[in-house]
Formats: C-alpha cells, structure tokens, sequence
C-alpha cells in the first residue's frame, strides 16, 4: 500500500511538472506572436492569467517535494529525482518571470521603425534559439535524455553571442545622434527583452545541467564538466 502511495504522488509531481512545462511554453509562444503584433490585447491578458497558474504550480511542487521526502524517506534514487524535480521546477517558474517580463516591454516598444529592423531580427532570433533551448532542455528531463541536455547547454553560447550583436548594434545605430525620448526608451526596452531572453537561455542550461545530474550523477555546474 505505502509503496502505491509512493508512486501516486511521484505521479502528481510528474503531472504538475508537464503542466508547469506546458504552460512555460504557450507564454514562449505568446512571446514570438507579440514580437509580431504587440497590439493583440487578448495575448496580455492570457499571459497574465499563465503566470499565475505557473507561481502556483511551482508553490505545490515545492510543498509536494517536502511532503514526499518526509513521508515516503526515498531512496537514493528515487531522491535524487524528487530534489530534480525542485530544482527544475524553480527554473521554470524563472522563466516564466522573464518570459512575463519580455511581454511587458514588447507592449511598450515600437520596433516598426526602419532603424529597428536589424534589431528586430535579432531579437526574433534569440527568441526562435531560446524557445528551442527550452523545449529540447524539457524534453531531456522528461526523458532523462543527456545527450539532448548537452546539446542544450552548447547553444546557449548561441544565445550569449545574440544579446551581444544586440547591444552593437543599437551602439552602432544610434551613436552620435540625437536621440528622441521615445527612441531612448525603446533602447532601454529592447536592452531588457534581449537581457531576458538571455536569462532565459541561462535557465534552460540549468534545466539540463539539473537533467545531467539526474541521468549520470554528475554536477557539471561551474564548470565542472
């Protein structure tokens, strides 16, 4: 009976997560679409409405992870899995913060202007490579696939090197003009979703960092690889 107990709540955890991993990736998604169009107002509220659903979750994972391991006493195994769960889950509810984050500033930011089109671009593409980094470091934890995890972790240089391109190339777009103050804080903007959208490549690394952990014992953070 304990050990049918044990595995229905290893199950709950497992469907809190998917939900939780779900729900990270329509905010993605509404992400590229308002990179698009950041006038549909129906993106926002729903936005809103996900990361509601995601801090909660990450609150019952986080209560489901102390209860199991106080009342179940898992094995080694079993143990490390759960603690991967939390960890995981912390990550993601990260993301779904910066996620949010990039959604308010593209409400804000007008990149129709023609001295933003390279930016734009750019952009589209960390968001194209961070959502990629984020499904694939998902998959690998859901399943315990460490050879996606470190192709996930490779990427994130891809990533690195876009925020960088980023901030050139509004330094070489904008340097010595005169600025509006709308075009200033369009630059403010555009420096925070591209900061974000690093983040974010950031987190999916520890998502796959948390992965290998699980798959082969081995804590490869720091550079410990």
């Amino acid at each position: 009976m304990t050990t049918n107990i044990k595995l229905k709540q290893l199950e709950l955890l497992l469907n809190d997560f998917e939900l939780l991993s779900k729900t990270a990736l329509i905010q993605m998604q509404i992400a590229t679409k308002l990179l698009e169009d950041n006038s549909i107002e129906s993106l926002y509220e729903e936005a809103e409405s996900n990361e509601i659903i995601m801090d909660r979750l990450e609150i019952k994972v986080r209560e489901e992870v102390v209860f199991t391991i106080f009342q179940f006493n898992p094995i080694a195994a079993d143990l490390r899995k759960i603690v991967t769960y939390q960890d995981i889950t912390t990550n993601l509810e990260r993301i779904g913060d910066m996620l949010l984050n990039i959604i308010h500033f593209l409400r804000e930011t007008d990149l129709s202007a023609h001295h933003f089109e390279g930016v734009k671009r750019l952009i589209a593409k960390m968001v194209k490579n961070a959502g990629e980094m984020l499904r694939n470091a998902i998959f690998s934890f859901s399943n315990e696939d460490a050879h996606t995890a470190y192709q996930v972790i490779k990427e994130d240089d891809k990533v690195d090197e876009l925020f960088h391109q980023i901030s050139l190339s509004l330094q070489e777009t904008f340097s010595g003009k005169a600025l509006s103050k709308s075009e200033i804080q369009s630059i403010i903007q555009i420096n925070a979703i591209s900061h974000n959208l690093e983040r974010i490549g950031d987190s999916a690394t520890n998502i796959a960092e948390a992965t290998i952990y699980l798959t082969e014992g081995k804590d490869i953070r720091h550079g410990n690889k």
